[in-house]
């Protein structure tokens, strides 16, 4: 009998001590973090190999792989920073003049290329020069302000640029990739791609080439970056034919993310196992403008009109499977410039078609509204992409609902853009790209930009030129927001044009994949700066982790 009790009691006593060590282990886990740790390898697949990965060279547009290799191995003077506002990055600082007309930075000290060579001006000074002397280089609008900029050396560390005139957008051009002079020096530009630099690519960035084939490249982590090691010991970017590739091997786990522009095929895929999506609007925007050359189109009220009968939430969902969102004015919705409550009337057909009325436009007897023997007809110019010529498509229709006739014209996209330089149009469709971190959008409605320039619209605004006059010179981040809040609103109220959508860029990522700022809901609806601004934070991103008691236990 004794003997049976004893044996209770032992089993009773390791019960409760087997319930204290879970309850105690469980306590520990929830008192605890994850942390990175360094190591691990990131996988993501990526459409296309690149084609020349060499600044200067590269072409964003046509060439996008080559720049997500370019954002991994070089730095500029300056970079994207965590909340999308520009800060300093090869250089620790810079100031500008009085003037507004001389930028002067310092570099930081202790900077190294890849191979070990220290970072100084004249690798600067280089790169600025070559860019000015290139026949061909990647983005001839970036070449074309540089031509205008004189660049000196101070010292070691210090370089001194003088622009042609206030352009207080300056430093987010300064993001351009410094390229090492003691590699290139004396190679012409036009040998780069088939030289020794283009097997190597060495840069300064937050990781160096370690091997590039025709299916991947393969990175590793620098060790002397100047915003300390990253966490992960290497990058792999396999290339892949096909989107349907891509997602097939992330499917097979084969990598750990696939980032794709629309998100047409991941929309509904399934990834096996826990993972991440983060959904981001990119750098871009389709807009619909209107020849202010034309009689018809001279009238603000019937640009108003046009503008409140036209559903872009509707095409959205029904034309673009909702793979954007829409967009109010030529600033990007939540980036500094864009003030949120400056936003369009929402469409009503009703009001429209009164406001339609109103300046005596009524309905013929084919349902279609004249005003004396003015018909309200007109022709809409758009390319050939399947996309926009279903959008073009879709607003005929909507406007036919409310008595306006349109015909879609679709041509080859380079007659698309001679047309629209010449103003050889009623009505077009195109889509402006790669805006950038600061939108200066001087070019495309300041008056002067009007004849033969991106102006398409010939939009003559006094208010309008003067504001956008005033964003270049104001060297104040806070003061420049208030002008371009106050452009917004008369933008808006000329309506030359009706900005439609702002595609949406689809990342998803296995779950062990962490760090990335755009995950968290702080950063959310954040804008990628261009597709390989995906990276932007790359250097926090952790595959191994360790947990950590945070407070203290009961």
């Amino acid at each position: 009998m004794a003997r049976r009790i004893r044996w209770q009691i032992a089993i009773a006593l390791f019960g409760i001590s087997v319930i204290v060590g879970l309850f105690g282990r469980l306590a520990a886990l929830s008192a605890s973090t994850d942390n990175p740790a360094i190591g691990g390898t990131y996988r993501e697949a990526v459409i296309g190999s690149p084609s020349v990965p060499i600044p200067l060279l590269n072409d964003p547009i046509t060439d996008p792989t080559g720049r997500v290799l370019i954002s991994l191995l070089f730095d500029g003077l300056t970079r994207i920073g965590i909340d999308g506002l520009i800060e300093p990055a090869l250089a620790e600082g810079y100031t500008v003049d009085a003037t507004g007309e001389i930028y002067t930075f310092k570099l930081r000290s202790g900077l190294r290329w890849h191979d070990g060579t220290p970072i100084t001006t004249d690798d600067v000074i280089f790169t600025v020069r070559t860019l000015q002397e290139l026949e061909t280089p990647g983005e001839p609008a970036l070449a074309n302000f540089w031509r205008t900029t004189l660049v000196e050396r101070v010292d070691n560390r210090t370089v001194r640029f003088i622009l042609s005139g206030p352009f207080a957008p300056f430093p987010a051009l300064a993001r351009m990739p410094i390229l090492p002079a003691h590699l290139l020096r004396g190679i012409a530009p036009s040998e780069w791609p088939t030289g020794d630099f283009a097997r190597r690519l060495i840069g300064s960035g937050p990781f160096r080439l370690a091997e590039l084939r025709a299916d991947a490249a393969i990175l590793t982590a620098n060790p002397t970056y100047y915003n300390g090691r990253p966490f992960l010991d290497q990058i792999e970017l396999r290339f892949m034919a096909t989107p349907e590739a891509a997602v097939a091997a992330l499917l097979r786990g084969e990598v750990m993310g696939f980032a794709e522009r629309w998100g047409t095929n991941l929309k509904t895929v399934d990834v096996p196992g826990e993972e991440r999506r983060i959904v981001l609007p990119i750098d871009e925007y389709t807009t619909l403008t209107f020849n202010l050359r034309l009689p018809l189109f001279q009238e603000i009220p019937l640009r108003r009109a046009l503008a409140l009968g036209l559903n872009r939430d509707a095409l959205i969902e029904t034309v673009l499977n909702g793979l954007a969102q829409p967009i109010d004015t030529p600033l990007l919705p939540g980036t500094w410039a864009d003030d949120p409550t400056i936003r369009r009337v929402p469409a009503d057909p009703t009001v429209a078609a009164e406001r339609l009325a109103e300046i005596d436009f009524e309905p013929g007897s084919d349902g279609i509204r004249q005003r004396g023997a003015q018909r309200l007809s007109f022709s809409l110019l758009v390319d050939q992409n399947e996309r926009r010529l279903a959008v073009a498509t879709a607003i005929a229709e909507q406007w036919r609902a409310i008595g306006v006739e349109v015909t879609v014209e679709s041509v080859e996209s380079t007659t698309l853009v001679e047309r629209l330089r010449k103003g050889d149009f009623m009505a077009a469709i195109h889509t402006w790209t790669r805006i950038g971190p600061d939108p200066d959008v001087y070019s495309l409605w300041h008056s002067s930009q009007a004849k033969g320039g991106l102006n398409y619209a010939g939009l003559n605004d006094g208010r309008i030129d003067t504001l956008l006059e005033q964003t270049r010179s104001e060297p104040e981040l806070a003061a420049r927001a208030e002008l371009y809040h106050e452009f917004q609103r008369r933008w808006l109220e000329l309506s030359p044009a009706i900005t439609l959508y702002q595609p949406q860029y689809l990342i998803v990522n296995s779950a062990n994949v962490q760090g990335r700022a755009f995950a968290s809901p702080d950063f959310a609806n954040q804008t990628l700066f261009g597709a390989e601004d995906r990276f932007r934070d790359v250097q926090r991103w952790f595959v191994n982790s360790f947990r950590r008691l945070e407070g203290d236990l009961p």
